[in-house]
């Protein structure tokens, strides 16, 4: 025989507090640290093997910070005018940053000391990043150039023009090393063939563009300039997908997580916004205390890293982040060996396979789920009602005794010291939203039983005019609502709200 089912309480669903996988993901980020530097915080960069260090750029500093500590590991102060843009190597061993003074600078982590300084740039250097394959380097300036330097012999190798105004931005590509992209103040993004030194695709934003950020696969271009963020499908001719306008200013800086899911946004309006890649909504939001300028998450979403013009850099930390990736991969098992025949022996099964030869432990019942087994309706209802259960359960039993056809069983032939729980619980909850519509349906068969016995008990009769009271101040409330809403609809009709 199958086993009884438990029954299924009727619980109150909030709807006001809607939340989503996202969402609970970022509200985990928790604050760790703020750190106050000593310029506005213009730039981050993250590295993704171990260490795991990053990089902040501020003032006439880029500062090397470590995952561990929350604080700085190494600060690079070798610029006799304002720092831009210090990119850190993926291996975390070099930091490339340009300058006020047009060079671009390349450092060692650990001495600190200059290992190039490439001169080529006529106006300052807002753009630096090591290309993908850590040999070679771009730079992109207020001279209206991009360019390409060979890292082992700090000669530059290419230098293309395109662009009418400054160039702040500019993006690498995972798998297609030879492509790169570049955003200028001129309303365009423009894509680049390093082979040939020419541009193969130019795309129009429609205002500066200020930051630029390009899945790993090539694929799609994502822009910001003003308070729009737009993508673009690169592999149809440069087809806009979509354009969202979520900020009230500038949007300052875009970036990915570390999983490539994510896109990340940092405005002038103190926010920071977080878009799932899939849907291009917007899944949460967090406010600052001054204009963002630079947002970014390390390796494995770890930390939550946020600079702000005030020079605070905010760093939140998450409590269970994803495991980081093996820097070398499993060697596989050799056939023939003890561990290939051992294969699978701790493998657990998942929840939609089905196991046999192993008995379930069944699940234990309430004492109101072993009444209703056992159709001992008038009992289970008993129970629910001395035990000071909550009004849930209580509602849900009715419904269950409603389901069955025996409420009226349960109710009838009972004596005056039964009866008043249930017209006290009655009195207490009949005008709760939630249970209303049982508890007029439980008012109604008592009613219909227990009229012809009015008048025998003075405790009965009292709880019967309880009720009655009850229901008629409910009636005048819902009235006055009723005649409240329909003034509001005439007034929002005429001003043309509605």
């Amino acid at each position: 025989m199958a086993d009884l089912k438990k029954l299924i309480v009727q619980e109150n669903k909030k709807v006001l507090t809607k939340s989503n996988p996202e969402e609970r993901f970022w509200k985990k980020f928790k604050f760790a640290a703020a750190i106050k530097e000593f310029g506005a915080v213009t730039h981050l960069s993250f590295s993704h093997e171990a260490p795991y260090y990053y990089t902040v750029t501020s003032g006439t500093k880029v500062n090397v910070y470590s995952v561990k500590t929350n604080a700085v590991h190494q600060s690079i102060s070798r610029f006799k005018k304002t720092a831009y843009s210090g990119c850190i190597r993926r291996d975390g061993k070099l930091v490339v940053a340009g300058s006020e003074d047009n060079s671009v600078q390349v450092f060692e982590v650990g001495t600190r000391s200059i290992l190039r300084q490439l001169t080529g740039h006529v106006r300052p250097c807002h753009v630096t990043k090591f290309d993908q394959d850590n040999t070679h380097i771009l730079s992109a300036a207020d001279d209206k150039t991009l360019r390409c330097w060979d890292l082992p012999t700090g000669e530059e190798i290419l230098c293309m023009k395109g662009h009418d105004d400054y160039i702040r931005s500019a993006a690498t590509v995972a798998m297609c090393p030879d492509i790169w992209f570049s955003g200028s103040y001129d309303h365009t993004v423009k894509m680049w063939d390093k082979r040939s030194g020419e541009c193969t695709l130019t795309l129009d934003h429609g205002s500066p563009v200020e930051s630029l950020v390009v899945l790993p696969t090539g694929g799609i271009a994502i822009s910001s300039g003003s308070n729009k963020i737009k993508v673009w499908d690169v592999h149809r001719s440069g087809t806009q997908l979509t354009t969202l306008s979520n900020h009230q200013k500038t949007i300052t800086c875009l970036a990915l997580d570390f999983s490539n899911t994510r896109l990340l946004s940092a405005s002038l309006d103190h926010q920071v916004k977080m878009y799932d890649l899939s849907t291009y909504k917007v899944t949460h939001s967090i406010k600052y205390s001054a204009p963002v300028l630079a947002i970014g998450t390390t390796a494995n979403n770890s930390h939550l890293i946020a600079g702000c013009n005030d020079g605070i850099v905010h760093i939140r930390e998450h409590p269970s982040p994803a495991p980081l990736p093996l820097k070398r991969p499993l060697s596989a098992v050799q056939p023939g060996s003890g561990a290939y025949f051992a294969r699978g022996k701790n493998l657990l099964p998942a929840k939609t396979d089905a196991v046999s030869g192993k008995e379930t432990k069944r699940k234990k019942l309430s004492q109101y789920d072993l009444h209703l087994k056992r159709f001992q309706y008038r009992e289970a209802f008993d129970h629910v009602m001395s035990s000071r259960h909550s009004p849930d359960i209580v509602v849900s039993v009715l419904l269950e005794l409603f389901r069955r056809d025996a409420i009226k069983r349960v109710l009838s032939g009972r004596n005056e010291e039964t009866l008043q729980p249930i017209l006290t619980f009655l009195v207490n909850h009949v005008t709760n939203p939630r249970h209303c519509s049982v508890l007029c349906d439980l008012a109604h068969i008592l009613t219909d039983l227990y009229s012809p016995v009015l008048g025998m008990s003075p405790a009965i009769d009292k709880l019967f005019e309880k009720l009655n009271k009850r229901l008629k101040f409910e009636l005048k409330v819902q009235e006055r609502y009723m005649k409240l809403q329909g003034a509001m609809q005439c007034f929002f009709t005429a001003t043309g709200l509605s």
